[in-house]
């Protein structure tokens, strides 16, 4: 998109805005507009949310909705969603993910029809906050995931899963802010967005490993036990670069990952059975994290 620059006067120089953005933010005369230079760009920005969007979903017409399907259109930041269905499960459905919908209620209900608006704005000025709680509750799950293990505390699995559960509120609305908003530096919006969905995908193989060992009555393998510690601590050193840069622990990400995943792949080739599967798991950690660090690097570059 091209804008030629108009002189006004003896020495203002302006460009127009597109008709587009200034409809979909509801700007008019006067509104103040942010302005940032960067290099040879110059980022305009507005504090103002998108306008309101609605969308309606038809079970009949589009087939099965699932929990995943809503998750999706509170991530994709419609404020208003009219769901209309056949199927009863279709409404199961929704109130059981509903909740992890921070700021989405059901205004009304009938027969075969819920309707379900956002009933709170999130200001971009909180996504900083919304995505430690996130990387913090994964924390948690991790190191109390490994206790848990280490001392044979198998009953203890179901409520640690619970924190994986936290996590998807939490990195639903950081990715549902992306959408309507954009990151506050507008040309890293996809490296962040890499970021969110690493530790969305990270806590999602804890949470495997919390599904495999519940109901267990036996001692884990040591060595994939010592090894589980590793990674833990692997995905931690993310966390702590992230909110502190250290040269050693760019290091440790960097050189530490082909040795880790090669130790574990090693322990994999002669294991089977539930073991193997937790090992598995544990490369998926490993890969996952390393995907996330690799959102980072770009991120501060």
């Amino acid at each position: 998109m091209k804008r030629s620059i108009v002189q006004h006067g003896s020495s203002s120089l302006t460009i127009t805005l597109p008709r587009k953005w200034v409809e979909k933010f509801k700007l008019s005369k006067g509104d103040e507009l942010d302005v940032e230079e960067s290099g040879t760009r110059i980022i305009i920005s507005t504090q103002q949310e998108s306008g309101s969007s609605k969308k309606e979903f038809s079970d009949k017409e589009s087939g099965i909705f699932t929990g995943n399907n809503l998750s999706h259109l509170y991530q994709l930041g419609y404020d208003e969603v009219e769901i209309r269905f056949i199927d009863p499960h279709t409404l199961e459905e929704v109130k059981k993910r509903l909740p992890n919908c921070m700021g989405w209620e059901i205004i009304d209900q009938k027969e075969n029809k819920i309707y379900i608006k956002s009933i709170a704005t999130t200001l971009d000025t909180e996504f900083d906050q919304l995505l430690r709680k996130a990387f913090l509750l994964t924390n948690e799950l991790a190191r109390n995931l490994l206790e848990a293990l280490e001392k044979q505390q198998y009953s203890r699995l179901p409520e640690i899963k619970e924190l994986e559960q936290l996590n998807n509120k939490f990195t639903d609305i950081c990715i549902r802010i992306l959408n309507k908003r954009g990151y506050s530096i507008p040309n890293k919006t996809m490296q962040i967005y890499e970021i969110v969905k690493s530790i969305e995908r990270i806590a999602d193989e804890f949470k495997y490993i919390c599904d495999m060992f519940k109901g267990y009555n036996k001692k884990i393998d040591a060595d994939a036990l010592k090894l589980f510690k590793e990674v833990v601590e692997y995905y931690l050193a993310f966390y702590q670069l992230f909110y502190k840069f250290d040269l050693e622990l760019k290091r440790k990400l960097y050189l530490e990952r082909k040795k880790l995943m090669q130790h574990i792949i090693q322990k994999m080739e002669t294991t089977k059975g539930i073991t193997s599967i937790f090992l598995h798991h544990q490369l998926g950690i490993v890969q996952k994290t390393y995907d996330g660090v690799g959102g980072y690097f770009a991120l501060v570059l």
